[in-house]
């Protein structure tokens, strides 16, 4: 009997000090890392990315990244890799304006041949955004409602990020 609780009370410690180690591997909140990422836009499109040569180093928590990035690093470990994802809200949500959503003459879309589709992204020229609806004004005119927001206000992000170094 001695010997079974021996082997308990061994196994129970040798427990206790894996996820001590592990835990003490994690990045924490105040430590400093380096990571690569690639971020992507919902559709896959690509707008940022680093290499190894040229890490971005940060200290978790702090406020130096945008907050999805700094929150979902936390627990990762040195040389893991993990995709992120992060709402507008968690990005640059707060940035977001209503009073850029505009109220545009149907007339232009149809002058440039476009068929404005509700919740999809659209270009008038050089000018990206997403249309809301449309409405009638008093007039009997069609508007469009046309979000120009910039898309990371607006859209969700996924960063596939590796730590590649972390101090305590």
């Amino acid at each position: 009997m001695k010997k079974i609780i021996s082997l308990l009370t061994i196994t129970s410690l040798s427990l206790f000090v894996i996820a001590w180690c592990a835990s003490k591997n994690s990045v924490k909140v105040w430590n400093m890392i380096s990571i690569t990422y690639t971020a992507t836009f919902s559709d896959g499109q690509i707008f940022d990315q680093n290499t190894a040569q040229k890490p971005l180093m940060f200290t978790v928590g702090s406020g130096q990244v945008i907050q999805g990035l700094d929150e979902g690093v936390v627990g990762m470990k040195v040389g893991n890799t993990k995709t992120v994802t992060i709402k507008p809200e968690q990005w640059y949500g707060k940035l977001y304006d209503a009073n850029q959503i505009q109220k545009v003459s149907q007339l232009i879309f149809d002058k440039l041949s476009i068929t404005p589709k509700n919740w999809t992204t659209q270009k008038l020229g050089d000018i990206e955004g997403v249309v809301k609806w449309t409405e009638k004004d008093e007039s009997g005119n069609i508007l469009v409602l046309f979000d120009i927001n910039p898309r990371q206000t607006r859209d969700t992000l996924k960063y596939k990020v590796t730590v590649l170094a972390k101090q305590q």
